[in-house]
This record gives structure tokens, sequence and C-alpha cells, in this order.
């Protein structure tokens, strides 16, 4: 601390407690990168430890009983400090998570065994882990019309769930700009402003990066499942760094 009490940025750490246990962090954590030290893994969409947040599917709620934040509050876009107390059992807070599901789930094509995805979707484990089962909804689903990006990934935009996980990696990871979102609200699209061969060497990516089968590895489409295949340890021979892949 300095001489006026106040603490310096190298020594500060503040203390959160999460469903009744308590943990020190880094400041600048995320209330959900605490949760997840803890072992408390909260769901989340948008969110990734390599993208950042953007509070934009709304999953990761919790609810937040004492600290400068009070009620439902977006795990991924508040950090932590001193004194807050969160629950991610409360009542609120579940039933918040569970209309969220209900809400992505609404225009989502039911075509799990179908879709190579399936098995390991994101969404697909928050939903049965959030416990929707049943659809309410019996109104016509929105739809779209798939791209043609290129001989390695395949496009099924129906499937998508608005998080921007695509756009983010693509844009600011890989610097291109020749995919992104296009119109606005619900009816906001992922893809290129025309079909064509995505113009980054990394688009391959964006199969692992997409949580819900938007983006599939088009040369094994319909092979086989992902747990099926063996994986071998090798090298990148794209350039001549040589940097350790997995094949």
């Amino acid at each position: 601390a300095t001489d006026h009490g106040q603490h310096t940025t190298d020594s500060y750490m503040p203390k959160i407690i999460i469903d009744d246990r308590e943990i020190e962090v880094a400041p600048g954590t995320k209330v959900i990168e605490a949760a997840e030290k803890l072992g408390i893994m909260i769901p989340r969409f948008c969110y990734h430890p390599a993208l950042g947040s953007v509070g934009a599917c709304r999953v990761c709620a919790v609810k937040f009983l004492q600290g400068p934040f009070k009620g439902v509050q977006m795990s991924c876009m508040v950090a932590a400090q001193d004194g807050m107390v969160v629950s991610t059992t409360d009542k609120e807070a579940v039933d918040f998570r569970k209309y969220v599901i209900e809400w992505l789930m609404l225009h989502h094509p039911h075509d799990c065994p179908v879709c190579d995805e399936g098995g390991h979707c994101l969404l697909q484990d928050m939903t049965v882990s959030g416990g929707h089962g049943i659809r309410r909804y019996l109104g016509k689903k929105r739809t779209y019309a798939d791209q043609y990006l290129g001989p390695l990934l395949q496009h099924e935009m129906n499937r998508c769930i608005h998080c921007y996980r695509c756009a983010r990696f693509y844009q600011e990871f890989s610097g291109y700009r020749d995919l992104g979102a296009m119109q606005s609200a619900n009816r906001t699209y992922f893809g290129r402003f025309k079909d064509g061969v995505l113009e980054s060497p990394f688009s391959g990516n964006l199969s692992d990066i997409c949580p819900t089968g938007v983006y599939t590895d088009k040369p094994s489409r319909f092979f086989g499942r992902r747990w099926d295949y063996e994986r071998s340890p090798s090298l990148c021979i794209n350039c001549s760094l040589g940097c350790h892949t997995t094949v």
C-alpha cells in the first residue's frame, strides 16, 4: 500500500466471493475467469479467453449480491472487485440463462444428428445442462442463405447464434476484412459481401472458433465425428518457422 493507504497497481489483488468461496485474483480479471479458477464453469458463447468479452450472448449471467454491482449482470463484462459476492446458482440468474438458451434455440435447426459439430457442440452442451428440452415457439423460423467460402469451409448460417466469435477472430486476429457482420438485430448475417474464397490463410480456424457449427470442415464433412479421427503431432509447413501442430 502507499503512504495514503491506497493500493498500488502492483500489490492490489481484489478478493471476490463466488458461490460462498473466496478467491484472490489479479486486477482486471473478469468474474467469469475468477469463477473458472475456482472450478466453476459459467456458461458462455461469445466469451473466449483469446478474444476477450463483448457481452453479446447474455448466457453468462450471474447474480451480484454485494459490492459495487447488484442484480443480474454478465460475468464476462464485469471485472472482479473487492467486496463482490456473486452467486451462479441464484434462481434469478439460473432462470435468466435458461430463457437466453430458449431464445437462442428459437430459430436454430434441429439437425444435430447430421451436423458435424454434433457431440462436441457448445450450444448442445449448454442447452442440455440448462434444462431446455421443449420448444414452445410454433411460428416460422428465420432462415438464411448459405455462402460458398472456398474448398475448406462449409457455411451453415441457420445455425448461427450471433456470438460474433468468427468476425472478431477473422478481423482482429487474422487481420482480414472480407468476412464480418452485416445487417442488424436478429437479422445479423456473418459472411462475405458475396460468395468467394476467404482471403485469410487462417480461415480454417473458423471451424474451431465457432461454437455451433456455422463453419465446419468441408473435406471431412459427413465422413466421421471428431472423436473418430486419430491425431498425431506434426510441424506446420506454411512458412519457415516450423510451428508445432496436430494433424
